[in-house]
């Protein structure tokens, strides 16, 4: 579903691009492919307070998020609202002001949670460690890029891409020899 829905609004965001002018469509393409290069401080100071006042809740959150790795029926039964649940506005708020500041940065939603669940454990679901092993992600992605071919800076989401495309096919194929 998510794959479906980011290619329609990607695709917006492609066909906005073209339609805009040139200096308007300069000016956007950074964020449009995910880089922090030249983000002002107004939206950082924003996102700041935005995750101050989310992840306190997202913490919160978490027994409720382990229960619903169980079937939908258990965690109903331990009086988990799954609905209510999966429907909350906590991630979409967050995953919000990050994209709004760094833009999209998909492969680094992906990897973060399983790094943090390598580091963590299987036991629960690490709310702070996906959030610290996100961030970290994304700045050492933006570091790499703006080194390792400068004077061209490669965009975070080329650098996560490379890292991380690999790395999310490794765990597929590692949890698929598992299963009986």
């Amino acid at each position: 579903m998510g794959l479906g829905v980011g290619a329609v609004l990607g695709s917006i965001t492609s066909l906005l691009l073209v339609r805009a002018p040139i200096d308007a469509a300069n000016a956007a393409f950074p964020w449009a492919v995910g880089s922090l290069n030249a983000r002002p401080a107004t939206p950082v100071t924003l996102l700041g307070y935005g995750l101050a006042g989310c992840l306190p809740l997202a913490l919160l959150a978490g027994r409720r998020l382990t229960v619903l790795r169980l079937s939908d029926s258990v965690a109903a039964g331990l009086g988990v609202r799954v609905r209510a649940v999966r429907l909350g506005p906590l991630a979409v708020v967050c995953a919000g002001l990050a994209v709004a500041v760094g833009g999209p940065l998909g492969m680094a939603a992906l990897l973060a949670p399983e790094a943090a669940r390598r580091i963590c454990g299987p036991h629960g679901v690490p709310v702070l460690g996906s959030a610290l092993a996100g961030a970290t992600l994304v700045l050492l992605a933006d570091t790499a890029g703006r080194t390792f071919a400068a004077p061209v800076e490669v965009p975070a989401c080329l650098v996560t891409a490379v890292i991380g495309g690999p790395y999310l096919l490794w765990l597929l194929l590692a949890s698929r020899r598992r299963l009986p």
